[in-house]
């Protein structure tokens, strides 16, 4: 009977032992990990003027959100880095600058009709620059700059890069 319970007593301790140390582990490994604030400007549309509206130029760059496809991105491609809401507890600033613009309806056209519709696509292009800035020594730490069709690929592409910087550095 006093083996069962000393059994019982060693298994309870193990798991309270385990249950302290995995409690801790996040804050130990998040201690290690870079803090990021991510401070995107907004996205500004450079579509033909003749074609839209200055209203409807606004309301499509508006829905573009770079900054928050960066946060995104980073996660995707697990980045060893956090991302903090509050600036005052980063250590890294993510800055960007993005710029997208939407071919115009004869352009769009003119593509289909010499490429074929299969190959005519690519209506959209989008163009970012990325520094990644220490804030301590306001030293420029990772700098990317990316052109591609929308502004998901564009922040995956800098989180790869900026993923793989990160693990060859250390």
């Amino acid at each position: 009977m006093k083996h069962k319970k000393y059994f019982y007593f060693s298994k309870i301790c193990a798991l309270l032992v385990l249950f302290v140390f995995a409690s801790a582990l996040p804050d130990a490994l998040a201690q290690n990990t870079p803090r990021v604030y991510i401070e995107a400007e907004e996205t500004t549309d450079s579509a033909s003027t003749d074609i839209f509206s200055a209203r409807d130029k606004e309301n499509k760059a508006k829905q573009v959100d770079f900054g928050s496809a960066i946060a995104a991105a980073l996660v995707k491609k697990n980045v060893p880095v956090m991302v903090v809401t509050d600036p005052g507890k980063a250590q890294w600033i993510i800055k960007s600058i993005s710029a997208q613009k939407e071919d115009n309806t004869a352009v769009k056209v003119t593509k289909i009709v010499t490429a074929g519709p299969l190959f005519g696509g690519g209506f959209t292009k989008f163009e970012g620059t990325i520094q990644v800035v220490e804030i301590e020594s306001t030293g420029v730490i990772f700098a990317y700059n990316v052109k591609k069709g929308n502004f998901q690929s564009a922040a995956e592409a800098f989180a790869k890069h900026f993923g793989d910087y990160l693990k060859k550095r250390r």
